[in-house]
């Protein structure tokens, strides 16, 4: 009320400068305010935003908000939005679909699009042996149906997960996420099958071996190799701190599931589609699983996950014993088959591998000018930047991290964070994003460290 009382008198008299500056502050705080009061009204307190303003327009890796502010999108929806805003190939596929019907249930009355989908990822996935698709509507629905259907195939109980690994918020996959605070605080008891294993982290002095060790140490003290159905890792973890596993950990993990008949699923759902520099993560380290969960960008900022499986485990499952009434949506498919045929004509991964050089020498040579910056990690262009104290202390300080994405924020580049503490910067801009959007990003980057 004051502040509409002051705009009001300030209207109704002839304005200086210094007025018209101080109009435009009011204005923007009563709309601030207005939009914060709409949420805060409306939504829980846990689900409140970020930005201040509501976003009116994207187009590829920059969006607009309510007051015109022009924004570098490196968040993407977090990791979504790999062909961009609006791309225009999925966005024609989305018009040409609704043109004829907007949803069926598959398992009711088939559509194409599902089917051609289903195809091309069962073609593109590197698994060696002949593999099924079956959709639906989130990374968290895909993880919690991939364990469904590893325990169901092998008929055993317990499945091994990872320290930081992040799988969803639903119940089963809040269960297998090792990341406790903020996604797991107050919301126990979890499923007493699912164990975590230390996963590898080099910068904090965790190691392969370190790691491998902790999977044997569960089979010698809590879990039995004979009843456990399942192994579920992150090529490189999302929320954990965008750590990147090797080839060493992954295909030593791979030779452990062969030994003792377990099952080894990737959660793919963020590394997926050229976000590791090659389609998929699998085949950026040169291991393949026996299930993979997607989800995030395949569908070009559309809801549709899926999980893809060798054909013989895939096959198991009894009649209904899977399904989804929204899953396989024909316009996701349609904006899915619209993202593969984008990579398939546009080079999206030539593009994304010059933006990883870019990105990791620019953001390398920062860290040796800068004592904020412990590590910079990350395949292809998802680079996670670890913001600490001081290099010889490496104490992680998620304060000076958000005061780096405030600063960012505020000279038109929004990112976020993540990791266990909070303090890791990630990277997760489209990777359709022109080189020149890029060289700007990592420019306001800099010019916002502390």
């Amino acid at each position: 009320p004051p502040a509409s009382a002051m705009l009001r008198s300030l209207v109704g008299s002839e304005m200086c400068i210094r007025d018209r500056l101080i109009i435009n502050q009011l204005q923007y705080s009563l709309m601030v305010n207005l939009m914060n009061n709409a949420i805060t009204q409306n939504v829980p307190s846990a689900w409140y935003s970020t930005l201040e303003n509501f976003i009116v327009k994207g187009k590829n890796a920059e969006i607009w908000d309510s007051e015109d502010n022009r924004y570098l999108d490196f968040v993407g929806g977090y990791a979504v939005l790999n062909t961009g805003h609006l791309h225009p190939t999925v966005v024609e596929k989305v018009k040409n679909q609704l043109n004829d019907f907007s949803h069926s249930c598959f398992a009711f009355a088939p559509h194409e699009n599902a089917v051609k989908l289903s195809e091309e990822l069962n073609k593109r996935y590197p698994i060696t042996s002949d593999t099924k698709t079956f959709m639906v509507n989130s990374g968290a629905e895909a993880v919690e149906n991939a364990v469904k259907i590893a325990r169901y195939y092998t008929n055993k109980k317990s499945i091994i997960s990872f320290k930081g690994g992040f799988h969803g918020r639903t119940y089963l996959a809040m269960g297998l996420t090792g990341k406790d605070k903020p996604y797991k605080e107050g919301f126990g008891p979890f499923p007493e099958f699912v164990k975590h294993a230390l996963y590898p982290y080099s910068y904090r002095d965790i190691s392969d071996d370190d790691a491998l060790a902790s999977i044997k140490d569960l089979f010698k003290k809590t879990l039995n190799p004979d009843d456990t159905a399942a192994v579920v890792v992150e090529i490189q973890l999302g929320e954990g701190g965008y750590i990147p596993a090797s080839n060493y950990f992954l295909k030593s993990l791979r030779e452990i599931c062969d030994y003792h008949n377990i099952l080894l699923i990737f959660d793919e759902v963020q590394t997926g589609y050229g976000r590791t520099g090659e389609m998929f993560g699998a085949e950026t380290v040169g291991v393949n699983p026996d299930l993979v969960t997607l989800a995030k960008g395949i569908a070009g900022g559309f809801p549709l996950a899926a999980v893809l499986g060798k054909a013989e485990i895939m096959d198991t499952i009894h009649d209904a014993g899977i399904g989804s009434t929204f899953g396989a949506s024909p316009i996701s498919c349609a904006a899915a088959l619209g993202v593969l045929e984008a990579f398939d004509n546009e080079n999206i991964l030539g593009n994304a591998s010059k933006q990883s050089e870019m990105m990791n020498s620019f953001l390398k040579n920062l860290m040796n000018e800068n004592e904020s910056i412990g590590d910079v990690r990350g395949y292809g262009p998802m680079i996670g930047v670890e913001i600490v104290e001081n290099k010889d202390s490496k104490t992680p300080s998620k304060e000076k991290a958000q005061e780096i994405i405030n600063n960012c924020r505020d000279n038109g580049l929004l990112l976020v964070t993540c990791g266990e503490n909070g303090n890791v910067i990630r990277f997760m801009g489209p990777l359709t994003t022109p080189l020149s959007h890029v060289e700007e990003a990592l420019g306001i980057f800099k010019e916002s460290l502390i």
